[in-house]
């Protein structure tokens, strides 16, 4: 079993004298399988923080900081939601994009911490990815989720060089997930969440689904779609963060 210790980079000694001291006790097992996963220090800019003096700010202050910014955010586009739903979507789409921005820099960069990317809707962040998600669904959901038969569908009609991109896309996810496995670097499945999502959003906006030109494309497009938000699904999950299916 391997124990995978998240630090900050500036404990790289300490944790090469614990692995030579747990060697040296006769713990070989435990040296050798206990891996430090090294972060560079997260800044926020304007706040002056100093953990010598005290000065510093939670974790929890951020989420709920990030959670005000959200809720306004999904008040202008839903007003009409009630209350209890919007506070449970603003939370998973805070919970969400503060994950994603931590998790999308490389561990040896220092992270700079900027609402206007951790709650960019619109591109390269947990919301946008949240989003996308959600209008993968409401496009299965004007279906009932009622699918074709995977047997009876004729994808040779999937002849567009963005659906190609797509399919192919789909196809890396495990190669990924292995990738980002053995590397440590969580950051590959981010960079690829968001080549999937913008693939998907340039296939929404450029070619008809359920308004396809025959009902062969329109099935075979269906199952594109679902294949896509299975994808982005269980990338999210992998990511800790929720797939929304309302935004």
């Amino acid at each position: 079993m391997y124990v995978y210790n998240v630090i900050g980079k500036d404990q790289t000694l300490p944790q090469k004298q614990l692995k030579a001291a747990l060697y040296l006790m006769g713990y070989e097992d435990f040296s050798w399988n206990h891996i430090h996963v090294a972060y560079e220090l997260v800044l926020l800019p304007g706040a002056k923080l100093s953990a010598r003096r005290g000065r510093y700010v939670t974790f929890d202050e951020i989420l709920d900081e990030a959670e005000e910014k959200a809720y306004e955010e999904i008040v202008k586009r839903h007003a009409e939601m009630k209350i209890e739903l919007l506070e449970k979507i603003s939370r998973s789409i805070a919970v969400g994009a503060v994950r994603y921005f931590l998790l999308s820099t490389s561990p040896d960069k220092p992270i700079t911490f900027e609402w206007s990317r951790v709650l960019d809707f619109e591109r390269n962040s947990g919301p946008f990815l949240q989003y996308t998600h959600a209008r993968a669904v409401s496009i299965l959901r004007k279906i009932d989720f009622k699918l074709p038969d995977i047997e009876k569908v004729d994808f040779d009609v999937l002849t567009e060089d963005i659906e190609k991109d797509l399919i192919f896309l789909i196809s890396m996810f495990p190669e990924v997930v292995y990738e980002a496995g053995i590397k440590v670097r969580p950051n590959i499945l981010t960079d690829y969440a968001n080549k999937i999502a913008v693939a998907f959003n340039s296939f929404y906006q450029r070619f008809p689904v359920l308004r396809a030109e025959t009902d062969a494309l329109k099935k075979a497009r269906l199952l594109l779609v679902e294949a896509f938000r299975i994808t982005l699904a269980n990338v999210l999950k992998l990511l800790g963060i929720e797939p929304l299916e309302r935004m």
